[in-house]
């Protein structure tokens, strides 16, 4: 009797499960991963050691918020005048 009992509440767990399986993919997680709100990790290495190492994690908006800056940043200092210069 217990064990037509476990039986049936497995084939249940069992179905019910691969019902919420086989539903496709809600619209709200396909559409943040096709827009900047997707997120995105790189891994950074320290120079000069092997186990210096770090993890950065932004959305896809931020990194290119921060390739900008960073390109306006080196660009600056391309172009900024040395101390002193034209005196």
């Amino acid at each position: 009797m217990i064990g037509r009992a476990i039986f049936g509440l497995c084939a249940v767990t069992l179905l019910c499960g691969t019902a919420l399986m086989a539903q496709p993919p809600s619209t709200n997680r396909t559409a943040a991963k096709n827009s900047g709100d997707r997120r995105v990790c790189r891994t950074y290495h320290d120079t000069g050691t092997r186990l210096g190492s770090y993890r950065a994690c932004h959305t896809v908006a931020e990194w290119t918020e921060l390739r900008r800056q960073t390109i306006q940043i080196v660009d600056h200092i391309q172009n900024a005048r040395p101390f002193g210069a034209g005196n």
